[in-house]
């Protein structure tokens, strides 16, 4: 597919597992100033991911979108209000998949939104499922879908692909349906789906997908939800649909805590610096273990993420 690069890219952090005030700035990571009465209106972590995207197209024009929206479902909202970030021109929504920590807050970001009909919202079919996940320790923890009428009734226009697609101007890609190619990353077994009124084993998590940029000059920014896909597949296939192998940013979920998937932190680290990414943000279900050995490993591009930081590429 012909992804077309862009000028700039603006990745703004609203929800995510952690919030940090004192971090410092980087090359690329411009961390949210600190006012004199900061804990009137506190920032907000929590056991979810969304970010909004600010693109500057080769014509001049800037887009805003978002990817996921949170838990909670004022989370996302609360944020970008502490931080000054006007979701008001959002024009396209895009859902990583269809788990509620990424699901919560679409209605409370589309009433900040000026349009007030037909803001397109990208989901794939298997979003709308009802979900579950049992832990070998016996708890369950339950995943509300998405519910499609309340969605259309507050003005979104949902639309479902399986497949790779282009948007704005073709310079978002979205990947769709992320091809399992490697022996290791083999998905989420505790993971159950309703499917014909019966829940059933979904270890594959199909509707999980990513979004891909191409900045002028600098390679591949790739940004995940969960990564249920397995971020070496998700870059792998990113790599495969735009041809392009230099990759500048890899920030997002990778799905590697909890006593499944620490025993592929080892060989997904590995692949990583096989890869050799400019920047790495990982965030929300990575893990402490993850994210530690990927600092030790690869120190000159790990950036710690907290919500209110923007990226700037």
């Amino acid at each position: 597919m012909h992804l077309k690069d862009v000028e700039n890219a603006k990745v703004t952090c609203l929800v995510d597992n952690n919030v940090d005030i004192l971090l410092p700035n980087t090359r690329i990571a411009s961390r949210p100033p600190i006012s004199q009465r900061w804990f009137e209106q506190p920032l907000i972590a929590e056991h979810g991911f969304s970010v909004a995207l600010k693109l500057e197209i080769n014509d001049g024009t800037e887009h805003i979108l978002l990817f996921d929206s949170g838990l909670d479902p004022l989370a996302a909202a609360h944020n970008s209000d502490v931080l000054g970030f006007d979701l008001s021109l959002c024009d396209f929504v895009i859902s990583s998949h269809g788990h509620i920590d990424h699901a919560g807050g679409l209605l409370n970001i589309r009433n900040k939104m000026k349009i007030k009909q037909n803001i397109p919202l990208l989901f794939h079919e298997d979003a709308f499922r009802k979900r579950m996940v049992k832990f070998q320790d016996g708890r369950i923890i339950n995943l509300p879908e998405p519910n499609r009428s309340v969605l259309t009734k507050a003005g979104y226009s949902i639309v479902e692909r399986e497949s790779p697609s282009l948007w704005i101007e073709d310079t978002v890609l979205v990947t769709g349906e992320i091809p399992r190619v490697n022996e290791f990353e083999k998905g989420f077994p505790s993971h159950y789906s309703e499917v014909d009124g019966k829940m059933e084993g979904d270890p594959l998590i199909k509707d999980d997908q990513a979004v891909i940029l191409n900045i002028k000059e600098k390679g591949l920014v790739v940004i995940t939800g969960c990564g249920h896909s397995g971020i070496i597949n998700t870059i792998n296939y990113a790599k495969e649909l735009t041809g392009e192998d230099r990759i500048y940013t890899i920030i997002g979920g990778m799905h590697l805590s909890g006593g499944i998937f620490e025993p592929i932190i080892p060989k997904t680290v590995d692949e990583l610096e096989k890869m050799k990414p400019r920047f790495l943000i990982p965030c929300h279900c990575t893990g402490l273990k993850a994210m530690t050995e990927i600092a030790r490993s690869m120190p000159d591009a790990f950036i710690q993420n907290s919500v209110g930081t923007s990226y700037i590429f």
